[in-house]
């Protein structure tokens, strides 16, 4: 199995559950020292370049209480605009598209209402080949582009430390995860999980509202779209954990503005979402701009 890393951490601007091998060029001095973050690069990985995006909703509520499905209908619509806004701009530096609605597709949403409170990687693999197997989910294509974007129920937890502790009653270590593995019939699946963000949730994993990378004054909408955002940029732009990230630091793109919150609009739907890192602005302001929501045009390759 491969090993997990790319988790949302409870913690502004840190990275969680990275486990990133050092290399030389990790370390060197490097020409771009004059940004914020000069050794955020790319390591030779795969790259999620069309992603083709599945929700899976996870729990009995979303396929028997009316809140829940009308909110797992608007997680859909958030993964559609955000396929469809500027926000994949910032994304095509990495190699991922060419900007709104030429940047991937949303494929639909299911639900999957009996499963066990208490899961952990392993048993999420179990589960999502299942769905494959039943037909719930496709078999990856080759090169592998489809992607899970999983949203658990309130009362399902995710037991840490391998890779997250997430929505326990205590030591969460994770607002969510992405990892991947190979099916059965060898091709790499690559999948977010993002727990209920209720406010237990946050309670548990926050000491203190202001020191935490999500708010209790949020939406629970918000908070699972916000961690949503997050998620998705770093499962297609570094979806093996050999992609884009700062080797010594151990971040993600989603890390280095892990916390940051803003919008997006798209029609006349306005979302929450992450502000992502873009190596782009980094070098072009000299450190002074990392962290954007959206960028004018598709954002030329970065080096």
């Amino acid at each position: 199995m491969a090993t997990p890393f790319g988790g949302v951490s409870a913690v502004p601007h840190r990275p969680a559950l990275k486990r990133f091998a050092q290399s030389a060029d990790d370390v060197a001095p490097t020409a771009k020292a004059a940004a914020a973050h000069p050794r955020f690069r790319f390591h030779g990985g795969p790259i999620v370049t069309s992603p083709v995006v599945h929700a899976s909703f996870w729990g009995s509520a979303w396929a028997t209480d009316q809140a829940h499905v009308q909110r797992a209908a608007r997680l859909g619509q958030f993964l559609q605009d955000l396929l469809a806004s500027t926000y994949v701009n910032i994304l095509t530096q990495y190699g991922v598209g060419h900007g709104p609605a030429q940047s991937g597709t949303f494929a639909g949403s299911g639900t999957i209402a009996t499963l066990p409170d208490q899961l952990t990687d392993a048993s999420i693999q179990g589960i999502l080949q299942s769905a494959i197997d039943s037909g719930g989910l496709p078999e990856p294509g080759k090169p592998a582009n489809d992607v899970v974007m999983v949203y658990l129920a309130e009362g399902i937890e995710v037991q840490g430390p391998n890779p997250a502790r997430m929505c326990e009653p205590s030591g969460d270590n994770a607002f969510g995860y992405h990892h991947f593995f190979a099916t059965r019939a060898g091709n790499p699946l690559y999948y977010s999980v993002i727990p209920a963000l209720d406010d237990a949730c946050l309670k548990a994993s926050c000491p203190s509202d202001q020191s935490c990378s999500l708010h209790l004054v949020l939406t629970q909408e918000q908070r699972q779209t916000q961690v949503s955002s997050h998620e998705y940029s770093e499962m297609v732009t570094d979806p093996e954990g050999s992609g884009w990230f700062d080797g010594t630091a151990g971040a993600e793109n989603g890390d280095i503005c892990n916390g940051e919150s803003g919008t997006i609009t798209v029609g006349s739907r306005t979302w929450t979402v992450q502000l992502m890192y873009s190596k782009h602005d980094d070098i072009a302001t000299r450190g002074r701009t990392t962290c954007i929501a959206s960028a004018p045009h598709p954002t030329p390759p970065a080096k």
